[in-house]
């Protein structure tokens, strides 16, 4: 764990911000080089990220709320002001699809496709926040006794609770981003060539990627060592969204791929 990135002057520069501002170079970054291929005209590519910048950002922020409403009376407008936590991925996804289809609303191109590149470069930057995430201290695992757990040590401007220093957990950081590397891969070098050579239909890596995250999601919820929430059935709200998340995406991908064998059939 290492919060503190370095220093200007007395200024502490948290490591999470960096890593974060780093995801999103590189998902902006990578989307940049395929806006043409996206059939978006440059004012239209910039028009989309600003606001699927916006929407993430406020969308995670609202659910964070949502969800630790009972914490604002003693944390209070800290909870808004404080860019170090307090973001739900699941609000931040909801807020920049919503603001994606705001900002696509006058675009007369092939808005699934759009959808499959930033679906792919979702997970290409999520991978590097959830390293923030471990050098913060947040999103941290259970404790454990298996092999390649991770202890944290006390220290300025982390988040794990102090029940946890000096213990082996689950790196459940770790878990997520290697799955989210692994996916951003797949998607990149497996899925999209094969939409872009018609052998795939256009939404494929959109809603692949969301069945692909929602099924990890769920599982690593049972490693996951801070508050989740517990709602129904011992299961955490993150878990009962990627339920939902996974039966729809399982039910697109169904809909999409068998009206074409049956179009075939016909």
């Amino acid at each position: 764990m290492h919060p503190v990135l370095f220093h200007i002057g007395s200024f502490p520069i948290p490591t999470y911000g960096v890593l974060t501002a780093a995801a999103y170079l590189l998902a902006i970054g990578w989307l940049a080089t395929r806006r043409q291929r996206m059939g978006l005209k440059e004012d239209e590519f910039w028009s989309l990220v600003y606001w699927i910048f916006f929407g993430a950002i406020v969308g995670g922020k609202l659910l964070y709320l949502a969800l630790e409403w009972h914490e604002y009376p003693s944390e209070g407008v800290e909870l808004l002001q404080n860019f170090r936590y307090g973001f739900v991925f699941y609000g931040g996804l909801l807020g920049g699809t919503l603001a994606a289809a705001w900002a696509l609303r006058r675009f007369r191109g092939n808005r699934w496709k759009v959808a499959d590149y930033c679906a792919t470069a979702l997970p290409l930057g999520h991978w590097i926040g959830r390293l923030g995430c471990l050098s913060a201290g947040c999103c941290y695992g259970r404790s454990t006794k298996v092999p390649w757990a991770i202890t944290f040590q006390g220290a300025p401007m982390t988040v794990i609770p102090p029940r946890f220093w000096g213990i082996p957990i689950h790196p459940t950081q770790l878990y997520e981003a290697g799955t989210e590397l692994a996916t951003a891969l797949f998607l990149m070098f497996i899925v999209l060539p094969r939409i872009e050579r018609g052998a795939l239909k256009s939404g494929t890596a959109f809603w692949g990627y969301l069945f692909i995250y929602s099924l990890f999601r769920f599982i690593n919820e049972f490693y996951r060592g801070d508050d989740r929430g517990g709602f129904w059935l011992s299961f955490s709200i993150s878990q009962w969204i990627a339920l939902v998340l996974l039966a729809g995406s399982a039910l697109a991908l169904w809909k999409k791929y068998s009206r074409s064998r049956q179009t075939a059939k016909a």
